[in-house]
């Protein structure tokens, strides 16, 4: 099995090494998404970013979608404070294009108007990782996977025994927040549990509003796994989530009471087994996410359920450590109030290390869905070490997204419109340092048949707008680094240019020609850690048109008390900016949240 040759080689190696359980091994970074098994980051050609605990940690805002701003290429949106309609967007695609995993488990709403993730209520607390995928990944991920993909991973066990983990936070606006965990490893066995709250008096979500409109969440992350024997293991993880926020609609607080409220209940589950008969290693997993929530406005209660059930097998077979064979298929089934949709899946990937500099991934699938019948999609992606600090990395793919229930059965929609169809392509070069890196990767993504909402429509019987259809196309430039001045300062950056346009060429909306991410971090005692990251946003436009550029500052430090107590300050807008990243709609001033972690 992958994680049983995976430590065999690594004993393997170090034994031929001569190297001790005393003696410090750097162990390659691992890819979980890129391919359909595990890579070590120099030998993928597709993109990805990585967001590891530590960041998670360390990062100054509340919300995980504002953390992820921090990556190149990666942009956020929200309709006010924490709990308010929030989207991410890769290169310049929003929530629609970009499916959301919790450990394995597809989270994207199949109740929404996008199928989309509601980001607005997701804090760092009870995860542990983050891989940001880019590009068209439909031969990877089936249907939608057109900007990318996030693979969120909760907090797992990292060292054999037990251990308790857990937060506690107070802040601005009268903001709460607590999580409680415990993870657990053995030689067979392994087992994480986490809860996390948060509750938030807030403030208003419109800019032209004065009433707060407050947020408050639960959320329960579990993971199980056994080995049955050294080729046997099952296991199971899930979460459950139940929040509560106010909103605000467009132009203010609205009309008294002020009811504008969403409640949702979120849940996941996934039973899965890893096994071995021969040279093949097999996944065999099965799935279910529900989302119950309800929207309630001026009177009006709208409720909105969806679920999605998937099957899904992967098979790979690994010939001579240089050719990897992964096969496999998948089926799903979304339900909506009144309608519902199948999608079936094959697939099959190639990933071959031609030499021990090149490396090459070729991955083919197809599709059939109960609407729309049969989609072909491919990838391509290479990663060339020129130099064994030089790495060249390419891939050109391919993806289709197809309309989602709402657009196919809501007043907005139209029940004649057909997939979308996209193809992506990067080019990147990464240059590594001794004491940091700088990488650059140019993107291109064009998608024909795009469905969009146009708010100036009136075909449709709303008379406020409906979804239509164009082409369009993302492209530009991510630029990013880090370098360690020395043991104790460390610089990094990043920059994304991203032209987004429609066939006419009018500019998307709410995506930022220019991002501009700036940052320090500096260990000032050996208990004492501060940092400070700068954002600079500008050149969009929004439904009024051309918005005002921003620039946000946000500082954290930490103090560790003991080996197992640390405190922390976070500061948001440090400088008090007044900006929006949604027209018409508030976000934070100076906000400072303090806080304790401890570990045992």
């Amino acid at each position: 099995m992958n994680k049983t040759s995976l430590a065999t080689g690594l004993s393997l190696t170090l034994a031929a090494t001569g190297l001790t359980a005393q003696q410090v091994y750097d162990l390659p970074e691992i890819v979980v998404t890129a391919n359909q098994t595990e890579t070590t980051a120099e030998r993928t050609g597709t993109t990805v970013e990585i967001v590891t605990a530590e960041d998670l940690q360390d990062a100054p805002q509340t919300r995980l979608a504002e953390t992820l701003t921090a990556l190149p290429g990666i942009s956020q949106s929200s309709n006010g404070g924490l709990g308010t309609s929030t989207n991410i967007r890769i290169r310049g695609l929003g929530g629609a294009y970009v499916p959301v995993l919790i450990d394995g488990i597809d989270v994207t709403d199949p109740a929404s108007s996008g199928n989309g993730f509601g980001w607005g209520g997701v804090t760092a607390l009870g995860f542990g990782r983050v891989e940001v995928l880019k590009g068209s990944q439909s031969a990877r991920f089936g249907m939608g996977a057109v900007g990318g993909v996030v693979n969120l991973t909760t907090t797992r066990a990292t060292e054999d025994g037990t251990h308790v983990q857990s937060v506690l936070e107070y802040g601005s606006f009268n903001t709460r927040k607590a999580s409680y965990g415990i993870t657990s490893r053995s030689d067979r066995a392994e087992l994480a549990l986490t809860f996390a709250h948060v509750k938030t008096d807030g403030f208003s979500a419109n800019s032209a509003g004065t009433e707060d409109d407050g947020f408050k969440s639960n959320q329960l992350n579990f993971f199980a796994a056994y080995d049955v024997t050294d080729n046997f293991r099952i296991g199971l993880n899930g979460f459950v989530t139940d929040s509560e926020g106010e909103f605000d609609e467009w132009g203010g607080d609205g009309a008294l009471p002020y009811d504008e409220t969403n409640e949702a209940t979120t849940k996941g589950l996934r039973l899965f087994t890893e096994f071995a008969t021969g040279a093949v290693d097999h996944t065999l997993a099965v799935s279910v996410y529900e989302t119950d929530r309800t929207s309630s406005s001026n009177g009006w209660v709208t409720p909105f359920y969806g679920k999605r059930q998937k099957l899904e097998y992967l098979g790979s077979y690994v010939a001579a450590d240089r050719y990897t064979l992964n096969f496999g298929f998948d089926h799903a089934k979304e339900e909506t109030t009144g309608a519902s949709a199948d999608n079936t899946g094959v697939f099959t990937e190639a990933l071959f290390a031609l030499t021990e500099a090149l490396d090459i991934a070729v991955s083919v699938r197809h599709d059939e869905n109960s609407d729309f019948g049969g989609y072909n999609s491919g990838r391509v992606a290479l990663s060339y070490r020129i130099q064994p600090d030089l790495i060249l990395r390419a891939s050109a793919s391919t993806g289709f997204r197809a309309p989602t229930l709402y657009q196919l059965t809501s007043v907005y929609g139209d029940p004649t419109f057909q997939p979308e169809t996209s193809v992506s392509y990067d080019l990147g070069l990464e240059k590594q340092f001794g004491a940091g890196f700088v990488k650059a990767t140019l993107f291109h993504t064009t998608i024909d048949n795009q469905i969009f909402w146009d708010g100036s429509s009136v075909r449709c019987a709303s008379g406020f707008g409906c979804y239509e259809v164009q082409d369009s196309t993302s492209k530009g430039v991510e630029l990013s680094g880090e370098y360690d001045l020395n043991d104790r300062v460390t610089l990094k950056g990043s920059y994304t240019y991203t032209d987004a346009a429609d066939a006419a060429g009018v500019q998307a909306l709410r995506v930022p020609k220019h991002d501009l991410e700036l940052g320090v971090d500096a260990d000032i005692t050996d208990r004492l850690t501060m940092g400070v990251s700068l954002n600079h946003v500008a050149d969009r436009t929004d439904t009024v048109g051309a918005v005002p550029d921003y620039t946000v500052v946000n500082m954290g430090a930490s103090f560790d008390l003991n080996d197992n107590a640390q405190v922390y300050l976070r500061v948001e807008n440090l400088t008090d900016e007044d900006y929006e990243t949604a027209a018409g709609y508030a976000t934070s001033g100076r906000a400072a949240y303090f806080g304790l972690r401890a570990n045992f």
